[in-house]
């Protein structure tokens, strides 16, 4: 299905904090959302971000850029709800990373900042109790025990 820039859909599920599922007519897709890394859904705060995200553009129509899609067919995409960055709002509130590896948004970068020195959403317990996805993927369970689970 192609998409086309700045295109509208409906949010009608959210798999987690950056990944939802949107329906354009009677056509529904997934969506991985740039820039961003959220919690997994097993990984520490991964309920809260994902319950936060819903909260936000579950059931709302949202307007979207495609930038193509990912290994796992999901559109990759720029996000805004009410005119706003859905990146910049999941990560100002502290419930996303940025995404360093494919985004150099200073933006972005900004808003990160500013959640870790306000200790909110997942920065509540500081920097070095919080484990990025994209370690937490690459751990066993052992290491995600030892090395990710540092703030009760």
């Amino acid at each position: 299905m192609k998409m086309q820039a700045n295109d509208s859909a409906r949010v009608v599920k959210v798999l987690d904090g950056d990944t939802y599922v949107l329906r354009k007519g009677n056509k529904d897709f997934t969506v991985r959302l740039n820039n961003v890394d959220a919690p997994e859904s097993k990984q520490h705060f991964g309920f809260q971000s994902g319950l936060y995200t819903s909260q936000m553009i579950l059931g709302k129509v949202v307007r979207y850029d495609s930038t193509g899609t990912d290994m796992y067919k999901r559109v990759l995409a720029d996000v805004w709800m009410d005119n706003k960055r859905l990146d910049s709002l999941l990560i100002r509130n502290g419930w996303a990373w940025q995404y360093v590896q494919y985004s150099n948004d200073s933006v972005l970068k900004n808003c990160m900042q500013l959640a870790m020195d306000e200790k909110i959403g997942l920065w509540k317990c500081g920097t070095m109790a919080v484990c990025p996805p994209s370690l937490w993927r690459s751990y066993s369970k052992k290491d995600r025990i030892r090395f990710c689970d540092r703030c009760k």
